[in-house]
């Protein structure tokens, strides 16, 4: 695989539209998969096709799939497997206490984002014939809590795993036994877990093959959320390859959309000092539909 692309920014500013051009531009020479994690996909109506299977490929074309994660699903499947293992390895009177928290945790904060992590991982390093894969991310804050789940998870799994060699070490001394750590089924799955975490974390932090581009509009608040978005990203170590600036207005002898035009100048001028570092493009408002919207900003992006 050469490259791992998330397509970020606040919601409305256009990232399914540049996520999909990039994904159509490199089809013509190279194998892309096109993945929305957005709950609000919109990848089909763009394409004009009718995705009716979500966590199901959707051969576009030749060099092009699409592929639409469904959150519901991937936050049940994700709860199914952990009971799944904690019956492998708790009593069923446990397991009866286990099941009501577990049911409880489908629908809290932060499970659909593990959940869709996991499916993430999956789709990374299950896909690798692909030259490129392309995420179509939901909105700002909500694709930084994925990036950074790894560093966490990996952190907290390191505190399980140390903890669980404690107890099994303190009891073999008490009954003077001699099992092998190694054998414990539950020591076994953290490690387990931790290993494929340290695969993630790996690729997602190699800037040979992870890129990020946010995408925005020349105004204050997609402005101010860009900015935050990069601080973030840098933080965890991963660079921001491109700012695309999208739906700029044209020349109007109106003078009311004359004087947005201006002021989404004095913007424009705001964000290129701001991102000097950055690859910064711009992309008019096109009236164009589908296909053509693809072509026309292919050539920009």
């Amino acid at each position: 695989m050469k490259k791992i692309i998330f397509v970020g920014g606040k919601g409305g500013v256009g990232k399914t539209t540049c996520a999909s051009t990039l994904a159509f531009k490199y089809s013509k020479k190279e194998k892309v998969l096109l993945v929305s994690t957005d709950p609000a996909h919109s990848t089909g109506d763009l394409f004009d096709i009718e995705i009716k299977k979500k966590d199901e490929k959707f051969r576009y074309s030749k060099n092009l799939d699409i592929l639409e994660i469904d959150g519901e699903k991937e936050a049940e499947l994700y709860i199914s497997n952990i009971q799944k293992q904690c019956n492998l390895m708790l009593s069923p009177v446990i397991m009866g206490e286990i099941k009501g928290q577990l049911k409880r945790a489908k629908n809290s904060p932060g499970t659909h984002e593990s959940a869709i992590f996991e499916k993430i991982n999956k789709i990374i390093l299950k896909n690798q014939e692909y030259d490129y894969i392309i995420f179509d991310t939901a909105p700002t804050g909500h694709t930084l809590r994925l990036i950074k789940l790894p560093k966490t998870i990996n952190i907290w799994m390191d505190t399980l795993i140390k903890k669980r060699k404690k107890i099994l070490m303190l009891k073999n001394m008490k009954f003077d036994r001699r099992d092998r750590i190694s054998d414990d089924k539950v020591l076994s799955l953290l490690e387990s877990r931790r290993d494929d975490l340290l695969k993630i974390y790996k690729i997602l932090s190699d800037s040979n093959k992870v890129s990020f581009y946010f995408v925005m509009n020349p105004d204050k608040l997609s402005f101010l959320e860009t900015k935050r978005g990069v601080e973030s990203l840098r933080e965890f170590g991963i660079g921001v390859d491109k700012i695309i600036i999208n739906k700029l207005y044209p020349d109007s002898i109106d003078p009311f959309w004359q004087e947005q035009k201006y002021k989404q100048e004095e913007f424009i001028k705001l964000i290129v000092d701001e991102f000097k570092d950055k690859n910064v493009l711009t992309i008019p408002y096109l009236e164009k539909e589908n296909q053509e919207i693809l072509e026309e900003i292919g050539k920009i992006i």
